[in-house]
């Protein structure tokens, strides 16, 4: 696809023939590349000469061979001063145009009308390269540094009516490389470049074509799937997905609030049984235009917020971490994800993974019942989704001096509260109930919620009350996404 504004800016993606990804789960993966879901790419080393007009400007994947070529001196000389500064340093500005001023003046060429430039690009270990170039470019550069290797230059390439698009872009860049080079591993690559034009929210190895607008999770695919390279056509969930999870977390990381993940996971309850729907394993061309956004993109961080629910965030995310330096420049499948990600919570999770993955089941858990006698409360938890899940409880304790007697599967929250969970296979045996005996001595109980944190998919979560009259009016409701639904407290 050669996208493009009238024949003054081009952005070339798509646009050579590849060589099919070999593979042991399928050999030859030959899926066509339709349009929403993307190529498989095979790593390589690209090298690459485009030849354009002189004073056009082009920038793309890997990096520039012959800068005394094809850029003016001033341009060389404003570059050197990028990685000393997060200041954004202009390297052409929007009345430098055309030859002998964007850049060299360039030379004839037989055959050709005017003077011409080629400029070079090698990348190594990439697995796909784009470009773009236009007649009159604005360059500006800015840097990011990165842990443990230093600072890295960000381009930014935009046309002089647009620069209100760019403002924010390089700080916006410059903390999504920091943020997630700390959270998973260093940026790999040498450099990262933005590029204007109609594609305004794709992603190549080092280069995103893309504004500010999506800078942070265009960002995020030098990640995956540009490092971590997974099956986009088959399993979008696995960049996508994934990227959309760790936005959350940059997004509250630029905001210097902790994220949260409450209530993603339960919302999908709202979504389950939608006939339009197919599991996340299905294959992305074939997913249809009503769902395809939710689950390649939107439904990964509601099955990430159930999983933390059940095993705690930060154990998601170091796993998840662990898992990605792992497959560096490799082409992990589901299966691969699904068992590193086992064993490194260390449980047994094939349920989760098959409800999540493979069906568009739900919980669906309420509170049915609540009684005390000598001194215990039974809490009776229906289950009328084909999801299990972990029965979590929030007890809260009526004021006074009587004293709450431990229990090994509760934790306080606070002097009030305590938290009591049951494991996921009291379902095992098919029962839609469970008895949950809480013995916590004569301490009157006030309210008991299930499901605090809003982590396991329900349909109807005010029912998760005991008493009912302890139910809010508005029930946490959503799709999931950026920000979430609400969790009520």
């Amino acid at each position: 696809m050669t996208q493009r504004w009238a024949d003054t800016l081009y952005q070339p993606t798509q646009w050579y023939p590849r060589v099919a990804v070999y593979d042991d789960l399928r050999g030859w993966d030959t899926e066509l590349y339709l349009g929403p879901s993307e190529f498989y790419n095979n790593f390589g080393k690209f090298d690459v000469r485009i030849d354009v007009p002189a004073g056009w400007i082009v920038s793309g994947t890997g990096v520039l061979q012959n800068p005394d070529e094809v850029l003016t001196p001033n341009a060389r000389e404003r570059i050197k001063r990028v990685l000393s500064t997060d200041s954004i340093t202009q390297i052409v500005g929007p009345d430098e145009v055309g030859p002998g001023q964007a850049t060299q003046r360039g030379a004839p060429i037989a055959g050709e009308e005017g003077d011409r430039l080629v400029w070079h690009f090698v990348a190594d270990t990439v697995n796909d390269f784009a470009w773009a170039t236009a007649k009159k470019y604005v360059w500006d550069m800015t840097r990011a540094t990165i842990p443990g290797k230093g600072p890295v230059p960000i381009t930014m390439v935009y046309l002089p009516g647009r620069a209100q698009f760019y403002a924010r872009a390089g700080a916006v860049a410059r903390h999504a490389l920091e943020f997630y080079s700390t959270q998973w591993f260093p940026y790999q690559f040498p450099q990262l470049t933005l590029q204007d034009g109609p594609s305004a929210g794709m992603e190549y190895p080092m280069v995103i074509n893309s504004n500010q607008g999506a800078a942070d999770h265009e960002t995020g695919h030098q990640w995956w799937p540009m490092t971590v390279s997974n099956n986009e056509t088959w399993y979008g969930w696995m960049d996508e997905g994934f990227n959309q999870y760790m936005n959350v977390l940059s997004d509250a990381d630029a905001k210097k609030e902790p994220a949260n993940f409450d209530a993603y996971g339960q919302s999908y309850g709202g979504v389950s049984g939608n006939e339009a729907e197919a599991p996340m394993m299905w294959n992305a061309n074939y997913d249809g235009p009503a769902f395809y956004g939710f689950t390649t993109y939107g439904k990964t961080p509601l099955m990430l917020s159930m999983l933390g629910g059940i095993v705690g965030d930060s154990a998601v995310q170091r796993a998840h971490r662990e898992w990605a330096q792992a497959w560096m420049f490799k082409h992990p499948s589901p299966w691969d994800y699904m068992f590193f990600m086992s064993h490194a919570l260390k449980r047994d999770l094939g349920w989760f993974w098959y409800y999540w993955l493979f069906t568009t089941e739900s919980v669906d858990g309420s509170i049915q019942n609540s009684r005390t006698a000598a001194g215990k409360t039974t809490v009776t938890v229906r289950q009328d989704g084909q999801m299990p899940s972990p029965v979590v409880l929030e007890v809260k304790f009526a004021p006074g001096s009587q004293a709450i007697r431990p229990m090994k599967n509760a934790v306080m929250k606070d002097s009030l509260t305590a938290i009591v969970t049951y494991p996921v296979d009291v379902w095992f045996a098919g029962s839609k109930t469970f008895d949950a005996v809480l013995d916590f001595g004569a301490r009157p109980i006030q309210r008991i919620r299930l499901d605090p944190s809003c982590r396991f998919p329900d349909r109807d979560p005010s029912d998760n009350f005991w008493p009912r009259s302890a139910a809010p009016a508005e029930p946490a409701q959503g799709q999931g996404g950026r920000r979430g639904p609400s969790c009520p407290a």
